[in-house]
């Protein structure tokens, strides 16, 4: 969904994603993570703001799996073969809603691959439940207003409910994204959050109403390297809702990294040199 994009989207080995290089060669390179509605023009909106090196939108393949395989560790394993596909090292993930849990457990399961990451709306903790379905999916208004909710400003255009409707109403595609759903909700992280110890950036609306401010402080209070920083009147995306304020947290974010990584780099040239 959401695939029209103004960028190139590039098609290798069954990935699609975008891939937008910087005049940052220095600083780290930035994968994100779009959640479950969403797609690769989730993150267009900050691109021309974000000082990266090299930034990947893959479009997540949440249709291309089976029901019974369909899951976040799925997703995480995908994304480990897209990450070693394209030569992607160390990078940055930045997730948004279901793009948070899965770098989540990513980063759980592949710590030496990820270098930090920033949240934003991550479910993982507590997020809204849809329950077993849409009961009106073919009234197109009903839909939208359920939409709606994403946003504290209504920024769902016709083009996107186009996209959701095509979901809702194919009965294969929405059982997808309900069985996704409820593992959002089964697979809850409390437990292993203490276990991440990369630099991680909460993003939050201070008006999320599907993973509301209460759910950015229990990340914060479980996490145990994190800082959190809020948009107000904002809703469960950022980065489309208030895209030059969130890349200027991200970048403020990218900029600290890159500094102790040029610190490390001279302090382990110094450490060389001085036994030569």
């Amino acid at each position: 969904m959401f695939a029209s994009t103004r960028f190139d989207k590039h098609r290798h080995n069954n990935f699609e994603y975008l891939k937008i290089s910087k005049e940052n060669p220095q600083a780290p390179t930035l994968v994100c993570l779009h959640g479950m509605f969403g797609g690769l023009s989730n993150f267009e909106a900050i691109i021309d703001y974000i000082e990266a090196s090299t930034i990947f939108v893959p479009n997540l393949p949440i249709f291309k799996f089976d029901s019974d395989q369909l899951s976040i560790s799925a997703l995480s394993d995908w994304l480990d073969s897209f990450c070693d596909d394209l030569q992607i090292t160390s990078p940055v993930l930045l997730g948004n809603s279901l793009g948070g849990h899965i770098a989540l457990d990513y980063m759980l399961r592949f710590p030496e691959k990820v270098s930090a990451c920033i949240l934003t709306g991550s479910s993982g903790i507590q997020e809204k439940d849809f329950g077993s379905g849409f009961p009106r999916r073919n009234d197109r208004e009903y839909v939208r207003e359920q939409a709606a909710e994403i946003f504290y400003q209504d920024l769902t255009s016709d083009e996107m409910m186009d996209d959701v409707m095509e979901v809702v109403t194919d009965k294969s595609k929405l059982a997808k994204m309900l069985r996704l759903a409820r593992e959002t909700h089964e697979y809850c992280m409390k437990g292993r959050l203490s276990e991440i110890k990369q630099e991680i950036l909460l993003v939050w609306g201070k008006n999320d109403t599907i993973t509301p401010p209460e759910v950015a402080h229990k990340f914060k209070q479980l996490l145990p390297n994190v800082r959190l920083r809020w948009i107000d009147r904002c809703g469960h995306a950022p980065m489309m809702e208030h895209p030059q304020k969130f890349a200027y947290f991200v970048n403020e974010f990218l900029t600290g990294i890159q500094q102790k990584r040029n610190r490390k780099t001279i302090s382990d040239y110094e450490e060389n040199y001085s036994h030569q």
